[in-house]
């Protein structure tokens, strides 16, 4: 095994007290000149020395490691966002742990007992569908209520009001969908959903339905069909929404757009001439795909940066009161939570 150097060996090379390189390195507070600095960095250098964090976690009281639990990582909102949360942790140090539900409350409820047992600074959290339904979104507070770290609520119960969380508005981008279509003249729109007994996807909803009938037009409820945001459910909802003599249809993810769209072209339609589309997340050019798609966009980065903003606030807070952490009105996250709603906008193709 190779020699792993230690602060002992950084200080001898720099000619200095091991209390020394310790703070300097840790950025702390020191009577120490810029030219020493420089030495104990040059010798840290080249000795190859990385901090133990195990050691230094017992002085700071942090680990430098947060966890994020997404639903289905497969899910490719989900995925960019879990990267864009790595990118601006590795950032400022920490270390992320990337967990998936498969949107199981189960699963969920599972998590939320071994992440925080292995130390982690804090937990960022997109709740699972089975527990954003009746008497589940209780069992969920009961679970984070037990959760020693900062939790911040990332998409889904955003406005419920009961803890930390970081969202985007969704009846406001429902409606920016239907107004971008009623605005081209179409009459008859449809709709395939997400899951409606979700918050978020039913606000969608809501906010796309409220906007064509506040224009004086009529919604036909047979031009709605409930999707789960996969390829397979934009697909199979095509055939009732053409055949109901739609003109236009807004699929409330990218992905169920991709599905439609195959299945409009394996019937000889084309998007534009035929029938128009849009998605929503704005989350395929990422990966090379949907260059061509009209979409409602939640931006990633910004959301993935307002969520670690929210929670490495709470983290510097609680790292001074961690002997105070029992109850529930010395967690600021649940006795006084934040909750920050972001704007979704709507990102025209060239050519949809």
């Amino acid at each position: 095994m190779a020699y792993r150097a230690t602060l002992k060996d950084v200080a001898a090379a720099a000619g200095v007290s091991v209390t020394t390189v310790s703070l300097v390195l840790n950025n702390r507070p020191a009577r120490v000149s810029e030219e020493k600095r420089r030495v104990i960095a040059d010798a840290a250098k080249k000795l190859n020395y990385v901090p133990n964090q195990s050691a230094r976690s017992l002085v700071t009281k942090q680990s430098q490691l947060v966890a994020l639990i997404v639903p289905d990582i497969e899910n490719l909102f989900f995925a960019a966002f879990a990267k864009c949360v790595e990118d601006e942790c590795a950032a400022q140090g920490y270390s992320l742990i990337v967990a998936n539900s498969d949107d199981s409350r189960a699963t969920e409820h599972e998590l939320l007992q071994r992440l925080p047992a292995r130390g982690v600074d804090g937990v960022m959290l997109i709740p699972a569908r089975e527990s954003c339904v009746g008497d589940a979104v209780g069992r969920l507070r009961e679970d984070v209520a037990l959760v020693s770290c900062p939790v911040v609520l990332i998409d889904r119960l955003t406005q419920c009001g009961w803890c930390d969380a970081v969202g985007f508005d969704n009846y406001l981008g429902g409606r920016l969908a239907a107004q971008y279509l009623l605005e081209g003249g179409h009459t008859r729109i449809g709709i395939v959903t997400g899951d409606i007994a979700e918050l978020s996807a039913a606000e969608r909803r809501r906010g796309f339905v409220d906007a064509i009938e506040q224009s004086g037009k009529h919604f036909d409820s047979a031009l709605c069909a409930e999707g789960d945001y996969r390829f397979g459910s934009g697909y199979r909802a095509a055939d009732q929404i053409i055949d109901g003599g739609a003109t236009a249809v807004f699929c409330c993810n990218d992905v169920m757009a991709l599905g439609f769209r195959q299945r409009m072209a394996e019937r000889g339609l084309r998007v534009t001439e035929d029938m128009q589309v849009i998605g929503y997340d704005n989350i395929l050019k990422r990966f090379g795909l949907g260059w061509r798609m009209t979409t409602v966009e939640q931006s990633v980065t910004d959301l993935a940066a307002a969520c670690w903003d929210m929670l490495r606030g709470r983290i510097d807070v609680s790292v001074h009161t961690k002997s105070g952490m029992d109850s529930v009105a010395a967690r600021p996250w649940l006795s006084d939570p934040q909750v920050e709603v972001l704007t979704p906008k709507l990102v025209q193709a060239a050519c949809s």
